[in-house]
């Protein structure tokens, strides 16, 4: 009986553009802004990025773009989730410790607040007056786009 064998490196060669943004907006915010400088219309997901092995959600935020059939994504790179430590003494009184835990989406890009996906189709798009746009923004610190390969590239392939 002969087997066959599944190749799924195919179904991750989605091309998109990539950029990195360093900012301290909140997702809302930055997305306000960039609607207004970039003509989008980027709103909220009704889901979050969730991944199995982790206690994170990522915020996503996307525009279809049906003239020019582009999609945009905006979606935040870190999440900070808060806990408690319960630390029990021998003595009258039980402390606690309020920790906070940091998630990356993209663990090589630690630092970077959000990311803006754009897929690529047959229109080309202008990635330096994008930039030049967003860059305009005063609450942006920095932006820089990602054209190596990801470690983690399925994380940014979704519906």
């Amino acid at each position: 009986m002969a087997k066959s064998k599944l190749n799924l490196e195919d179904s991750l060669n989605e091309e998109f553009n990539l950029l990195a943004i360093h900012t301290d907006l909140i997702d809302y915010r930055l997305a306000y802004f960039l609607n207004k400088k970039l003509g989008l219309n980027l709103s909220r997901k009704t889901f979050d990025l969730n991944f199995v092995n982790s206690k994170a959600s990522f915020s996503v935020f996307e525009y279809i773009d049906e003239e020019n059939l582009l999609k945009w994504n905006l979606i935040s790179n870190i999440y900070n989730h808060n806990f408690t430590e319960k630390s029990e003494n021998s003595d009258l009184f039980t402390s606690s410790n309020e920790l906070i835990k940091k998630f990356n989406l993209l663990a090589e890009y630690e630092n970077v607040n959000y990311l803006l996906k754009v897929d690529k189709n047959e229109i080309q798009i202008d990635l330096d007056d994008i930039s030049k746009k967003i860059k305009s923004i005063p609450q942006i610190i920095t932006l820089y786009n990602i054209n190596k390969d990801l470690k983690n590239k399925e994380h940014l392939i979704f519906l």
